[in-house]
C-alpha cells in the first residue's frame, strides 16, 4: 500500500486474473490457467467479511458458552465422585461395625443358650431333690 503501489498489484483490473509467466512457466506448456471475473459492483467484499466477522463471533460465543458448560459438567462430575468415595467410605465403615456386632451377638446368643440350659439343668436338679426331700419326710 505505500509507494503508490496498488494491493491488487499483479491482477488485471476488469478482466480478471493475469497469467503469471515467471511462476507457472511459459505458455508453450499447456498448462490450466484460472481466470476469476470480477465486474464493479457486483461482488462486496466488505460486506462478506462483515458477515464472516460476526459469524466468528457467534462462534466465539458458543465455544466459550460451550466451555462453560463444559467446566461445570466438570465440577459436577467431580462433586459426585467426591460424594461417592466418602458414601463408599462410610458404607465400609458401617458394614465393618455391623459385623463386628453380628459376630459378638453370635458368641453372646450362644452363651445365653448354655445359661439357659444350665439353668434348666439345676432348677430340674432342685425339684428332684426337693420332691425326694418331701417324699421322704412325708
Amino acid at each position: 500500500m505505500s509507494g503508490g503501489h496498488s494491493p491488487l498489484r499483479g491482477y488485471a483490473s476488469r478482466s480478471g486474473l493475469s497469467s503469471r509467466q515467471s511462476l507457472f512457466g511459459n505458455s508453450s506448456q499447456s498448462h490450466e490457467q484460472l481466470e476469476i471475473n470480477m465486474e464493479a459492483g457486483t461482488y462486496d467484499i466488505d460486506e462478506d467479511i462483515a458477515d464472516l466477522h460476526s459469524s466468528v463471533k457467534g462462534l466465539k460465543h458458543v465455544s466459550r458458552a460451550i466451555q462453560e458448560e463444559t467446566s461445570l459438567t466438570q465440577q459436577i462430575v467431580e462433586t459426585l465422585e467426591n460424594s461417592l468415595d466418602m458414601a463408599k467410605m462410610t458404607l465400609k465403615q458401617t458394614m465393618k461395625r455391623l459385623d463386628r456386632v453380628s459376630k459378638k451377638s453370635r458368641s453372646n446368643h450362644v452363651l445365653y443358650v448354655l445359661l439357659f440350659g444350665l439353668a434348666l439343668f439345676f432348677c430340674a436338679y432342685f425339684w428332684i431333690k426337693v420332691r425326694n426331700f418331701l417324699r421322704w419326710i412325708f
